[in-house]
């Protein structure tokens, strides 16, 4: 990678250093020796009142990397409170990403999704030599079709279509996260094979390392159970309820902790569950945890990890980032079998028939009585990550599509 040249990285639904994905991407870039431009959304969620700082103007300096944020309220329901949050930040990005232009340029600009709203952004920037990036990072239609069903959520489901392949079209070079969106960009996208990259979601081995276990992170329990991550409509949180509900209250287990680690538009919800199925004194939810070392503590103390995304189109294609992150701490997994978790965990990883919570809580049980498992398990997912799904060993193809993007 030649030196001097400049990249600038717009997300709309992640925080930078927060963000699993972008953040490494920018400080891959910004080792190589690229001058590296982040914007990215200063959330705000109506429930907690308004942000604390207005910073769109003010761009902060985050160990190397320029970064500017604009607020951003957050939709949880509904299609207008989502057409709402969607044109805040079009209008913002828009204006930060000119403004970045007019100060100090760019050679790259490097879009990432949801929303697939951005392509104009790209097309613009394109006439005037820009690369443009387009790194997929959500199948937003699918997500759109399961969100809103009906007649609505057909029109919806056309709308994101269209929206989705212009932004393919939109771009020099697509990054996918896996080989399955890969496939989406070839056949909806029209892109041809080699402006394609594969880009998997990997952890840092630098970073994302086993640290002591915390005894009293199980809270006078034996044994403890985590889930990390967002907790959306799709994610599978309120069926994890479920099996939990089961294992308590059917198979009479209360020697188990279940952390659920993430906060999302369902976690309201699924408070009031746990409140409903009496399982306070076994479920554990501090909401998400920014602090790392904490977040690897937990993970670190954990005896198995639970990745209960249920089968939805959008599920079937996607790799959750939270499957590479129990691997890196060498965590033994329950999941649904779903193509691509299963491709990420292979070994690592006891496969559920999905839809069953019950076979799904009965396999949960089954690997904490079953030490020797979770050890060969948990061995294998590190080292699997260590040789192959790390980011280390996956940053260079980022390198690989940004040179594309320059041709």
């Amino acid at each position: 990678m030649s030196k001097g040249r400049k990249a600038l990285i717009i997300v709309e639904n992640g925080e930078v250093p927060y963000d699993a994905r972008v953040w490494p991407e920018a400080t891959s870039l910004r080792d190589a020796g690229w001058q590296v431009t982040v914007i990215c959304p200063l959330r705000q969620d109506p429930r907690l009142g308004k942000a604390s700082r207005e910073s769109a103007d003010t761009p902060e300096d985050l160990e190397g990397v320029t970064v500017y944020r604009f607020p951003l309220t957050v939709a949880h329901h509904g299609v207008l409170s989502y057409l709402k949050e969607y044109t805040v930040a079009f209008s913002s990005i828009a204006r930060l990403s000119w403004r970045v232009w007019r100060e100090i340029g760019f050679d790259v600009i490097h879009f990432c999704n949801p929303p697939d709203v951005f392509f104009p952004i790209a097309f613009f920037f394109r006439l005037f030599g820009a690369g443009v990036v387009f790194d997929h990072h959500d199948l937003s239609p699918e997500v759109i079709g399961e969100r809103y069903p009906g007649l609505v959520g057909r029109l919806l489901y056309a709308i994101a279509r269209a929206m989705e392949y212009l932004t393919f079209r939109s771009a020099n070079v697509v990054i996918s996260t896996n080989q399955s969106y890969s496939q989406i960009a070839r056949e909806r996208g029209g892109v041809s094979e080699d402006r394609i990259v594969v880009l998997r979601n990997g952890p840092r081995n630098s970073e994302f390392v086993p640290v002591e276990p915390v005894p009293a992170l199980k809270q006078g329990l034996t044994y403890l159970a985590c889930y990390v991550g967002v907790m959306g409509h799709g994610d599978g949180v309120l069926e994890l309820l479920a099996s939990i509900r089961y294992i308590v209250h059917d198979m009479g287990r209360r020697d188990i902790l279940f952390g659920l680690l993430g906060d999302g538009a369902v976690r309201p919800q699924a408070l009031a569950r746990v409140e409903a199925w009496e399982l306070e004194s076994v479920v554990d939810m501090p909401g998400m945890i920014r602090d790392r070392l904490l977040l690897r503590q937990y993970l670190s103390t954990a005896d198995v990890c639970l990745s209960p995304e249920p089968l939805t189109p959008f599920n079937a294609h996607s790799t959750f980032i939270k499957i590479g992150e129990y691997m890196a701490m060498g965590k033994p997994i329950v999941a649904y079998d779903l193509p691509e978790t299963r491709y990420t965990a292979q070994e690592a990883a006891i496969y559920v028939p999905t839809g069953n919570t019950q076979a799904f809580g009965r396999a949960i049980v089954a690997l904490l009585d079953d030490a020797e498992r979770r050890r060969r398990l948990g061995r294998f997912g590190r080292r699997r990550m260590l040789e192959h799904l790390s980011w280390e060993r996956q940053r260079q193809n980022l390198f690989q599509a940004y040179a594309l993007a320059l041709e």
